[in-house]
Parts: C-alpha cells; structure tokens; sequence
C-alpha cells in the first residue's frame, strides 16, 4: 500500500491529467460529491471558484492510492473514508477516479480544502506522517505488502529513510527522456571509465550532459532539458572532495557558467528535438491514426452523439409544452380572462389597478406560459453550455494524448539513437584498438620468440607430413 499526497493548485491541468486515456487503459470517475457539475472539470474548476474567496494558493490535495494487491470498490472506498478522517478533510467535496495501467488498478482522489462554512482553507499539516501511519493501518486490515521504506521495529511501526520520486523530477524525467536513476547511473559509469578530468568532460558531452560551474557548488552538471544537477549527487558511492579530487586538472574558471550551458543545451535540443520528432512523426502514423480513431469515437459517444440526442429531447419539450399551451387558450376561462386583461390595458386608470393580477400566473394564463418558456430555454440553454464545457474539456484531453504519443515515440527514437551512438562508438574504439595491435612494434625478443615458434610450428609439421603413410594417389590403383 502505497499513499501519496500532496497539495496543489491548477484543477484544469489535474482534471486532464486524471482523464487521459492514452497513458491509461481504463479511466473511470467513479464519484464526484459537493458540486453542481457531474464532471472532473467541472467539479475542481467549483473547488478552485469557492477557492477564490479566501486566501488559499493551494485549495486542492490530491492523493494517489496504490495497493500492492487488488481491491474491491467497497474496499477503496472505505479507504479512501478512512484516510479522509486521518486527514482532517471528512464531508469536503471530493472527486474519485480509477485508473487501470500496465494491468494494475489505483485510485486517485482530489478534495477541496475549503471549509464553506468559516470560508477558510483546512491545515494539512504533518500529512506525510499521517499517510504513512494510513498506509500501514490499511495494509494491515486488508493483509496488503508494505513498500520497503515500511519497516516494523519491536511492534512499532516506522518509516526509514525513502527517497520518493517528486512531481519535480517527474517532470525533469519526462522532459529529459531520463529517469534520476538513469541518469545517475550514465554519469556514474563515465565517471569511473574516465582515466582523466578532461576525458569526463568529454565524455559527459558525447552523453548529451554539460559541466558546467555552480552558483553555489563547484561543479554542476547540465543535462539535455537544461535542468541542473549537483555533480557529486549524481555519482552513486562518490563524496564531494573525491570528485573535486578527479576534477582538479579542470579548473572551475575554464568551464562554462549555469545559464551559458543551458543556452547551449536548449539550442542543441531544439535542434535533436525537432530531429526526433520528425523521426516520430514519420514512425508514429499509424499509432497517431489510431489514437484518433479512438478519440473520434470517444467523442461521437461523448459530445455529437449527446448533441444529437439533447437536440431531439429539446425540440420534443418544446413541441409539448406548446401544445400544452394551446390546449389552455382554449379553455373559456382562459379566454374571457385575455380578452378582460387586454380590455383593461386599454385604460390607463385601469391599468396600474391590475397589473398586480396580469403578472399573477394563477390567475393570467398567458403569464404562467411565458414564465415556463423562459424556464424552458434556461434549462435548454444551461444543459447546452454542459456539453459545450465538456466539449472544452474534451480537446484540453486530447491534445494532452497527442502530446504524451509524440512524447512516447520520441523517447523510444531517443533511446534507438543512443543505443545506435554506443554502438558506433564500441565498433570504432575495437578498430583502433586493432588497429594499434597490429602496427605496434614489439621489442626484439618477443620477435625472436614469435619467429623461433613460427619455425618450430613447420618443422612439427613437415615432420608429420613424412610420417604418414602415403594413400592411394588420385587416378592411380585403388582410388574411387
């Protein structure tokens, strides 16, 4: 069982984050309370409006349930209940959503953190702590496996140290192309096939990666997004003095300073970038028509088909009530009551004295209609604006699909390449490796050595030659 919370701001960019169907294989919104709106958009976009009344930066927490087996619904919810009282955020409008990806199923929940009653913004505080303690009360009701930061200590449990993935290196990981672990590992391995400071700086070009000097350590390096690193944290088992130790032949002064190596890095991705995405672009067509297909569809099923159906059901209320209508002008009351009305609206006197009762719908048919008309068309009008908004919502998604598709395809272009680069530079390094082999000069006793073995080798050999009994000749007697 796995918890991870946090507060943030941004309802619209979570909303199509949680609803993109391509990094997912099943998205479900499984419940949204405390708002008027029934969709994800909808819903955070009220949390962020009652949000605007208070001073809150942050009026959203989003928690991200991952069990380490699978759960029933009335099991999450109950856990997600559970974990709403630890937080302090019981009966706060919430919204649910399930997805289901490489196979597995988590849970996702967004809450308001605004109390409407005291218009003030709910304290998380300690929450980390508290989703720990969460974590390990959950995962021993439903005999779930705790994650290896979880650990249990003379029948208390505690957290040991775990570094988690942040949001911020999430990001970093999906810009870059590189995961932190694969990052790490990359320059560790330079690091240590290096021989020299200048062939670590080499290297780390030939990687994608500059050196560059730190505002506040002295080295740093830059990677292929322009996001910056300290260099001693990105060698796994190195202490800072050991690399200042390797680098010392490097003065500081020699390399380039933080922003000159990120202008360099962003105009040596820009040009890689739109390399590899042409790449993509070419590969990725039938993957690009097919996402399209799929969101073609799920739009006909979302919003045309909608459209259609709303416009239909609007043109039937119409047409009823007005045959309703029709039928009560018929009635005599109905008419001597509008042929009174009018008569009065005649006399000036008269009208003032009546116009109480003109507007009164119990008693003046006609008034009575126009108010249902104008009910009518506000009902018509605000149920179009819901399919229009989800419309809105809808292409937010979709180009979100389309650009984690380019995203795909360029990493996987990315990836061949770099593996492609290697190669090419293993084949060259065993060239010249063989290459050196062959003219360097030995000294003059392994000559003399290799030249006695050569001559032993053939005497060996004609040796054996003479004493093998001599066969049949070809064409002679007894050949076949």
């Amino acid at each position: 069982m796995i918890l991870k919370g946090s507060q943030r701001t941004g309802g619209a960019d979570l909303a199509t984050h949680l609803s993109n169907e391509y990094d997912n294989e099943r998205v479900e919104i499984a419940q949204v309370r405390g708002t008027a709106a029934r969709d994800l958009h909808g819903a955070l976009a009220e949390y962020e409006a009652v949000a605007a009344g208070t001073r809150c930066k942050e009026p959203l927490y989003s928690l991200a349930i991952n069990p380490s087996s699978p759960l029933s619904r009335e099991q999450y919810m109950a856990a997600v209940d559970h974990i709403e009282g630890k937080l302090g955020l019981t009966g706060q409008p919430r919204a649910v959503v399930f997805h289901v990806k490489n196979g597995r199923e988590h849970c996702h929940v967004v809450w308001s953190r605004i109390d409407l009653d005291n218009m003030r913004a709910i304290g998380l505080s300690h929450d980390r702590m508290k989703l720990r303690t969460c974590a390990r009360e959950l995962a021993h009701a439903y005999g779930l496996s705790l994650p290896a930061g979880l650990a249990e200590d003379r029948g208390d449990a505690r957290f040991e140290k775990n570094r988690d993935v942040t949001f911020a290196e999430k990001a970093m990981a999906e810009a870059s192309g590189l995961t932190p672990e694969q990052r790490r590992s990359e320059i560790t391995a330079l690091f240590r096939a290096s021989d020299s400071a200048e062939a670590f700086r080499a290297g780390l070009e030939r990687a994608g990666y500059v050196l560059a000097q730190g505002e506040r350590r002295a080295y740093v390096v830059v990677d292929r997004a322009g996001h910056i690193h300290a260099l001693a944290r990105q060698i796994d088992g190195a202490r800072t003095r050991d690399v200042k130790a390797r680098l010392a032949d490097l003065p500081v002064e020699s390399l380039p300073t933080v922003d000159a190596a990120q202008a360099q890095q962003v105009a040596r991705q820009q040009a890689v970038d739109e390399r590899l995405r042409e790449k993509a672009r070419q590969r990725g067509a039938k993957s690009a028509a097919d996402l399209k297909a799929k969101q073609e569809t799920r739009r006909h099923r979302q919003i045309e088909g909608k459209r259609q159906q709303l416009a239909v059901t609007h043109a039937a209320e119409r047409m009823a009530l007005h045959a309703t209508h029709k039928a009560e002008e018929g009635r005599l009351f109905n008419i001597i009551a509008g042929r009174m009305f009018a008569l009065f609206e005649r006399v000036p006197a008269l009208r003032s004295v009546i116009a109480h009762l003109r507007r009164n719908p119990a008693i003046n048919a006609a008034e009575r209609h126009r108010l249902e008309d104008e009910a009518l068309d506000r009902r018509h009008d605000r149920e179009r604006r819901q399919i229009d908004r989800r419309a809105v919502a809808l292409d937010k998604i979709e180009a979100r699909e389309r650009r984690s598709l380019v995203r795909d395809l360029v990493r996987q272009v990315r990836v061949e390449d770099q593996l492609r680069e290697a190669q090419s530079e293993q084949r060259e390094r065993e060239l010249r490796q063989t290459a050196h082999d062959i003219t360097a000069e030995k000294p003059d006793h392994e000559q003399r050595t290799t030249t006695d073995d050569r001559r032993a080798r053939m005497r060996e050999r004609l040796e054996q030659a003479r004493q093998k009994p001599s066969g049949p000749q070809r064409g002679g007697p007894g050949w076949e």
